[in-house]
């Protein structure tokens, strides 16, 4: 089957992702580790375009040699990616995503607070709608975000995610706006509010929150609560959801959540399992 717009052929099954060609935007800590894991892996797609800032052109080409280094978007969508990820910024995302949708390039965005403007969401998603490109969410820091697709089929009627950050990495996003974190000794939460309202009071961080809301209930359905935590040195999440099926509760703590450290977390393998998922005969 021919992709409208993008002359590329797919051929459906397994082994149509191994004739995938990886785009990756933005040169951060996670596009630089995903560029070169896929440079080289024959188990997944082949790096083809990188979309980067000026500055960053001399790195990018040496860190993957034989990709095509992009500045412009125009210039990354004729080197025709079948997939591309984006971890360059909310605004990228929602500025290159329904041209890259429409394009017939298939997306896995990582700055998903841009779905937290209305106006954005709703772009990206008739984008998507429109396609032949599609969106493709990435589970993220929680790692695993199929459940609550799986219980939306069943009458899901409740999700509340927690979040619990240690003092520092709060004082870091600004939260010091919301509770004095001084005073704070204990685990203490301090904001609960819908999905859609928490992204845009933090944005650049929380995607987990997004992510996990688009797998089930939407932004303005998914509860949140903030908890300031100084007995912790990492990151913890929890989430729980009620459906027909059943109630189900996940915690998942143990990430890094250091306010300069470097992002080898569970959203960078999230993608490298989406991406190699899509070519692997035994499809998990």
């Amino acid at each position: 089957m021919e992709r409208a717009g993008t002359g590329v052929h797919r051929s459906g099954g397994a082994n149509h992702g191994r004739t995938d060609r990886l785009g990756i935007i933005g040169f951060g800590a996670i596009g630089r580790r995903l560029a070169s894991f896929f440079a080289t892996t024959e188990d997944g797609p082949r790096t083809l375009a990188l979309l980067v800032r000026d500055h960053q052109r001399d790195a990018a080409s040496a860190l993957v040699p034989g990709a095509q280094v992009c500045t412009d978007l125009q210039h990354f969508l004729d080197a025709v990616p079948t997939v591309a990820v984006e971890c360059a910024s909310a605004s990228a995302l929602g500025t290159y995503g329904p041209r890259l949708l429409e394009a017939g390039c298939d997306l896995i965005p990582l700055s998903l607070g841009a779905f937290a403007d209305r106006a954005t969401e709703r772009r990206l998603l008739d984008a998507a709608a429109r396609g032949p490109g599609r969106l493709e969410i990435a589970a993220g820091a929680l790692g695993s975000i199929g459940f609550l697709a799986a219980a939306r089929e069943h009458d899901l009627d409740r999700v509340t995610i927690t979040i619990g950050y240690p003092l520092e990495r709060w004082r870091a996003m600004g939260a010091d706006r919301f509770i004095d974190l001084d005073q704070v000794r204990l685990p203490t939460p301090f904001l609960e509010s819908d999905a859609r309202d928490v992204a845009t009071l933090f944005p650049g961080h929380l995607n987990v929150v997004t992510g996990a809301s688009l797998a089930g209930l939407g932004l303005d359905r998914t509860h949140v609560a903030l908890v300031a935590d100084p007995t912790v040195s990492q990151a913890w999440f929890q989430v729980e959801a009620s459906s027909a099926s059943g109630p189900v509760r996940m915690q998942i703590g143990g990430r890094d959540a250091a306010v300069d450290a470097d992002p080898i977390d569970y959203t960078t393998f999230s993608v490298i399992r989406l991406l190699k998922r899509r070519c692997a005969s035994l499809a998990i």
